[in-house]
């Protein structure tokens, strides 16, 4: 049996909102404990977040008004083969340059999903997580969009910093971003099996995603 690792931080209250953004809520509509011999109740909650909120996925429209919402992404656009460039040391305020992706041209072009470590998921719920975290360059983007390249996925909270260009190099040619994820150190190979399926949100400009590695 393969072997399912979390990419995915989990979600609740604590969970650090884009910043200006509401924080994450969870209330109770009901509660098991509430049971009575004449009456039957379950646990039920409420829950509302900020898609962009947590590990989740940009469908184009989050940039572009025509571009495609995230119901209409193809699911195999978000599974299947990946390829995990891995740079561990790429700080704050450092950008993921062509010349880093060239060296894992063949392999981009077969698997068509992009998957960085830099290691800044170890940032989560630190003050300074949003700030100056390492970016990808545009012309890394147009790289990707060169090669083919579907989906890009990131440890940290965005894959630039204003005035955004590389989300609208992606976004604009049907790249899907995967942002926030976590464990990637885990994942024992440089190609692997990759998932992140969105919610069936229509017409919205992205989704949480449960991100998983499926190796061997």
């Amino acid at each position: 049996m393969p072997t399912l690792i979390d990419l995915a931080h989990p979600i609740h209250p604590g969970t650090a909102p884009w910043p200006g953004t509401p924080s994450v809520e969870t209330r109770f509509l009901d509660r098991a404990a509430a049971t009575r011999s004449d009456e039957r109740h379950s646990n039920s909650t409420r829950f509302a977040m900020n898609i962009h909120c947590g590990t989740h996925l940009d469908a184009p429209f989050h940039f572009f008004d025509t571009g495609r919402t995230v119901d209409q992404i193809p699911l195999s656009q978000t599974f299947g083969p990946a390829t995990l460039v891995r740079l561990p040391h790429r700080g704050a305020g450092q950008a993921v340059t062509v010349d880093d992706l060239r060296l894992h041209e063949t392999s981009l072009r077969k698997t068509r999903k992009l998957i960085v470590q830099t290691g800044w998921s170890a940032r989560w719920l630190q003050h300074d997580f949003f700030e100056a975290h390492p970016d990808i360059s545009v012309e890394a983007a147009r790289f990707c969009v060169a090669c083919g390249i579907e989906l890009v996925g990131v440890e940290t909270p965005s894959v630039d910093h204003a005035p955004h260009d590389t989300h609208l190099e992606l976004l604009g040619n049907n790249v899907v971003i995967v942002e926030c994820l976590r464990g990637l150190e885990q994942v024992p190979h440089d190609e692997f099996l990759f998932a992140a399926i969105p919610l069936n949100l229509a017409g919205r400009d992205g989704s949480p995603v449960r991100a998983v590695a499926i190796v061997e």
